[in-house]
C-alpha cells in the first residue's frame, strides 16, 4: 500500500473515531444535567428531575439548572423600556408558558445590559411557592447566562433584534 493511501486511511479512521466520540458524549449530556435538546433521548420516555431520572442503568446528577423552567413570570422594567425591551418583556410575560431557565437568563441579561432594572415575580415549575426579586440584574441566577451549552429560543414569538427583523440567536 502506498504511503499516501495509508496516511489517508489513518486520518479517515481517526476522524470517524473522533466523530463517534463527539456524538456519544453529546448524547450523554442529559445524564449530567446539561442538555437534552437534540440528544438521542428525544422519544425514549426519559424523565428527569434535579437529581434523579427513570433510566434503568444510567443515573443522573444535574450539574446545572439549564433545563429547569419558570412560569407565572411578571416583570417590571425601569426606566421605561424602548421597543426592543418591550418585546423582551412580552416574551417573558406570556401567560400559560414555561420558560427555560437559561433562555430566561439570556433575555434578562439583555434587559440588564440595556441599563434597565428588572423586578421579577416568578414560580419555578414544580415549586408551589412564587418568588420575587426587586432587581434580577443583581442576581446571577436570573441574569448571568451560564454558557455551558448554548440555548436557543425556539418559540415562534421569541424576541427580535432591534436592528432588523431577524430572530436573536
Amino acid at each position: 500500500m502506498p504511503p499516501a493511501r495509508a496516511e489517508l486511511e489513518r486520518r479517515l479512521r481517526a476522524f470517524i473515531v473522533a466523530l463517534v466520540a463527539v456524538v456519544s458524549l453529546h448524547d450523554l449530556l442529559p445524564y449530567v444535567g446539561l442538555r437534552d435538546d437534540s440528544c438521542q433521548t428525544m422519544f425514549c420516555g426519559l424523565e428527569w428531575r434535579a437529581d434523579v431520572n427513570n433510566h434503568w442503568f444510567m443515573p443522573q446528577r444535574a450539574l446545572a439548572d439549564s433545563w429547569s423552567y419558570l412560569t407565572e413570570v411578571e416583570v417590571d422594567v425601569s426606566p421605561a423600556p424602548g421597543e426592543h425591551a418591550r418585546r423582551l418583556v412580552r416574551w417573558l410575560e406570556q401567560p400559560e408558558r414555561e420558560l427555560n431557565m437559561e433562555a430566561t437568563r439570556v433575555v434578562v441579561a439583555q434587559l440588564c445590559g440595556a441599563g434597565h432594572r428588572v423586578a421579577m415575580r416568578y414560580r419555578r415549575v414544580g415549586d408551589p411557592t412564587a418568588r420575587s426579586t426587586p432587581d434580577a440584574c443583581r442576581e446571577p441566577s436570573l441574569s448571568a447566562p451560564r454558557s455551558l451549552v448554548p440555548v436557543r429560543l425556539y418559540e415562534t414569538d421569541f424576541p427580535y433584534s432591534p436592528k432588523d427583523d431577524r430572530p436573536l440567536e
